[in-house]
């Protein structure tokens, strides 16, 4: 919007371009009053009774005709259908860590440790009881066989090689298992190192209840609070809002409501914020609250609602509302201060792999410690022996 003169003002609009196309198709003079700039109960109201008493000849913009405004007037075709849904905040991208500690479910990783643990047992039993060989001593200690065990899971060699039928057998067995979660593993790994995913989205009223979501309220929208189909919204506490535009401000970028909105309207915004992506903004639950209708509103009678309503089909029928909408979206996009322009594509660099090469200095480190203690260990032994 801007002003072209003292009472004069310009404004443009998806819900006033095709009015704007008319007006020059029928050679129309058009005068736009101070627009409403926050949709709010009062000033619409307002403006419907200057509707009524012609002190204007149209009331275009946004009109929900699921308000008593189009009592005041007659509605035309609607230019917008839309949905009326609940938006809720988007997932969270999820950490590295949280991520790869989610790689298997939490029986997978149980069961990892059961097998691991029972091979452990058979090798040490079958070696003590079943072998019976004196001159094998690789697998007589139970700690011999963890490590034996351990090794083979991180791909490692063992020191010894069993040296019955019944223990290779066992021992081939175990390191097919391996190598098939290892290999799994290392695929999803190597995938989630660079794109870890994000957090389950919600889908539910009780989803949002559990997320512990306050609902975003605003004054136009009590006048729908009274329909059977929002009645679940009365077991949320409420947070009111001054305006419809700030409460879907804050439950995409502040994160901590939910509200009931079209879903035209999330998207506007993602775009004047400069969002490159909407899908990370923009969320909304599974099932739709209802269908609503906006359009313009003119006064009973006005000879000009048949002739407006042919011009806005044939303008539907064309396409013309989505090229002015994509229109609108990348002209906002285009004055927005900030741009988020984040991963269209992600290189896997040697950030990605900065917490492999922890673990292994950290390994590193350990190995090396351990190798010094045994040295130590040893030389202490040889002294002891030679006195």
């Amino acid at each position: 919007m801007s002003k072209g003169g003292e009472d004069d003002f310009i404004v443009t609009g998806l819900g006033l371009e095709l009015i704007i196309l008319f007006a020059a198709k029928m050679n129309f003079t058009v005068r736009f009053l101070e627009p409403v700039m926050k949709i709010r109960v009062e000033p619409l109201f307002e403006q419907a009774s200057m509707l009524q008493t012609g002190q204007i000849d149209i009331m275009t913009g946004c009109i929900p005709y699921a308000l008593p405004l189009p009592t005041y007037g007659d509605a035309s075709v609607p230019i917008i259908v839309d949905t009326f849904n609940y938006g809720v905040p988007c997932p969270k991208p999820l950490t590295k860590t949280q991520r790869i500690m989610t790689l298997f479910s939490l029986a997978t990783w149980i069961s990892m440790g059961f097998v691991l643990i029972f091979v452990s047992f058979l090798f040490w039993l079958m070696s003590n009881i079943l072998v019976r060989k004196s001159n094998f001593t690789g697998f007589n200690l139970l700690t011999q066989c963890f490590s034996a065990t351990w090794g083979v899971l991180l791909g490692i060699s063992v020191p010894y090689m069993p040296i019955s039928l019944r223990t290779r057998c066992l021992f081939i067995i175990y390191v097919w298992y391996c190598f098939a979660i290892s290999t799994v593993f290392q695929a999803f790994f190597t995938s989630f190192l660079v794109e870890p995913g994000c957090e389950k989205p919600m889908k539910t009223l009780e989803d949002v209840a559990r997320a512990g979501l306050f609902f975003g309220s605003f004054d136009i929208l009590d006048l729908a609070k009274g329909m059977d189909i929002f009645g679940e919204i009365n077991m949320f506490k409420e947070i009111i809002f001054d305006d419809v535009l700030e409460c879907v401000q804050n439950v995409m970028f502040e994160r901590n409501t939910f509200t009931t909105v079209v879903s035209y309207l999330p998207s506007y915004i993602a775009s004047l914020s400069g969002v490159a992506d909407e899908s990370k903004v923009v969320c909304f639950l599974d099932e739709p609250i209802l269908t609503i209708s906006l359009g313009p509103v003119l006064p009973k009678g006005s000879p000009l609602l048949d002739v407006l309503n042919a011009h806005i089909r044939h303008c539907l029928e064309g396409g013309l509302l989505q090229v002015y909408w994509s229109k609108i979206k990348h002209e906002v996009k285009l004055k927005a201060d900030q741009t988020d322009e984040e991963g269209e594509y992600i290189v896997f660099n040697l950030t990605h792999l900065l917490p492999i090469f922890f673990v292994l200095l950290f390994g590193y480190l350990l190995s090396a410690t351990v190798f010094l203690c045994e040295l130590l260990v040893r030389l202490c032994e040889s002294r002891e022996i030679k006195t």
